[in-house]
């Protein structure tokens, strides 16, 4: 054992940690309150659905928040021509939570053993000085952070797919903008009854049967759709009267019509495992997964880019993260890592790739935020890789995307009739990358093998990042990538200031 008793750390400890009650259950039912406050059993560390019943999940701060910039419509196919708006998307799904939620302490009766004893609650910004519609804008953004954290962050689902981006197993129908279909989708390669996960999110203040059975009737229309694939039918509801808490429905599948349908070339079957680094379908669907985030590290504002050096011996650690991430304060390797780097610092990010035990990643902050997103170089290889081959596609297929500017010079009687030309336009550009998919996939495969042995500098386009060891930062890695927070990220200041 190595005593670090005498060590030096700057990590600040558990600032960022909060309990999450959630309730699993086979279909929509009333409103559950006040039963939220009686849960108290952990969430189980299964990588699938759990058994019915309430459960007290804890989680940080800095875990909703990767989630929160890793789900939503696809707009890469449009950053194509202006990679550097990648970070307004990234704001637009990280600010409205720090706007409108933050942490109080447990009241009398908590916490338990193994939980945080802090909730995530309504801030007064909320719930006496947002509009109506503000509100209902928020409550979108909040169900699909909070069922992408449920899914991806406690479930193993590697991660999901807008259903207006690309439809599941390349079905068709799903592109109908007049259809009422569930947000997102995701395979699951732990889950080998029911690969295919259907999910829709609902959230509001106080999220009832009436909205759940409406999302009820969105995952059964998807569910006809499937063409006999086997899927499951996940239906989330967050409320955050009193405090945020979450219902997860099952919604149980109606039996398969007769006959059965075939996978697209770009979504084959799940996979046995969940590494990148051997399974090249994994390794592409992570480059799509984190395609915003390469996008503002290579292309956003370049002052605050950073290369951030892990224990390379961690890696495992990381990998059986369950779908979540670990967390940097708890990985002893790192720490001993980044303490034998302070005795003899690295002149560049060059000395630091010679140092053994170490690898390095990239990160960059979304300003205003407080927020730090990043990846390893091999990931930003690979990114960069699917980059090119997207850039490839429209500068090959003339009027292939038109831009936002342009559609909006022409003239649409109903939202739905510009929707549907963006749809079309989106499935365009999807069957252009379908058919190219074998040479797009052995792309991303080199760029991730070649990205082990580039330099930073040639990667970034001639930028020398600097070195941080993440000093007053509560940092989370999983294999490939990396999220953290500063101590004043706007919720956690607001919180510590009452």
């Amino acid at each position: 054992m190595v005593d670090f008793s005498a060590a030096t750390d700057a990590v600040v400890q558990h600032e960022d940690r909060l309990d999450i009650p959630i309730l699993v259950r086979g279909g929509p039912a009333r409103r559950p309150t006040p039963q939220w406050q009686t849960a108290r059993t952990p969430w189980p560390a299964l990588g699938a659905v759990p058994p019915h019943g309430w459960y007290l999940a804890t989680t940080t701060w800095r875990e909703i928040l990767k989630q929160a910039a890793g789900v939503g419509r696809d707009v890469t196919p449009w950053l194509v021509h202006l990679p550097q708006l990648a970070l307004q998307e990234l704001l637009a799904r990280i600010s409205p939570l720090q706007a409108y939620l933050t942490l109080e302490d447990t009241p009398a009766g908590g916490p338990y053993p193994h939980n945080a004893g802090r909730r995530l609650v309504p801030s007064v910004v909320h719930t006496h000085g947002a509009e109506r519609s503000a509100r209902g804008a928020f409550g979108y953004r909040l169900g699909m952070t909070m069922a992408q954290w449920l899914c991806c962050g406690l479930m193993g689902l590697p991660s999901t797919t807008d259903v207006e981006s690309r439809a599941p197993a390349g079905l068709p129908g799903f592109d109908d903008p007049k259809k009422r279909l569930p947000d997102l989708w995701g395979r699951h390669p732990g889950d080998m009854s029911s690969p295919w996960w259907l999910i829709e999110a609902k959230a509001g203040f106080r999220i009832g049967k009436p909205e759940l059975m409406g999302g009820r009737e969105q995952l059964l229309s998807a569910s006809a759709l499937m063409a006999g694939h086997p899927h499951r039918l996940l239906l989330t509801g967050t409320s955050i009267a009193d405090q945020v808490f979450m219902t997860l429905d099952e919604i149980t599948v109606p039996p398969p019509l007769e006959g059965g349908g075939g996978g697209s070339p770009l979504d084959p079957g799940p996979t046995s495992g969940d590494d990148a680094s051997e399974d090249d379908d994994v390794l592409l669907e992570a480059a799509l997964d984190q395609l915003l985030v390469y996008l503002h590290l290579r292309y956003g504002p370049q002052a605050g880019v950073r290369v951030t050096p892990l224990a390379s011996g961690s890696a495992s650690a990381r990998r059986e993260a369950g779908g979540g991430v670990v967390l940097l304060e708890h990985d002893v390797e790192t720490r001993e890592t980044r303490r034998a780097l302070r005795g003899q610092w690295p002149a560049d990010h060059r000395g630091l790739r010679e140092r053994p035990g170490v690898v390095d990643f990239i990160s960059a902050p979304i300003p205003g935020t407080g927020v730090h997103l990043g990846m390893s170089r091999s990931l930003f290889a690979a990114c960069a890789s699917l980059h090119r081959g997207q850039m490839r596609i429209v500068r090959d297929t003339p009027g292939l995307l038109t831009s936002g500017r342009g559609l909006h010079h022409l003239l649409f009687e109903t939202d739905d009739d510009l929707e549907a030309v963006r749809r079309e336009q989106r499935g365009r550009f999807r069957e252009r990358e379908t058919r190219e998919h074998d040479r797009i996939r052995r792309d991303v495969r080199e760029g991730y093998v070649r990205g082990a042995d580039s330099d930073w500098a040639e990667l970034l386009g001639g930028a020398e990042p600097r070195v941080s060891l993440g000093e007053n930062l509560l940092e989370a890695a999983g294999p490939e990538t990396y999220v953290a927070v500063e101590r004043d990220e706007p919720m956690l200041a607001a919180s510590r200031r009452r």
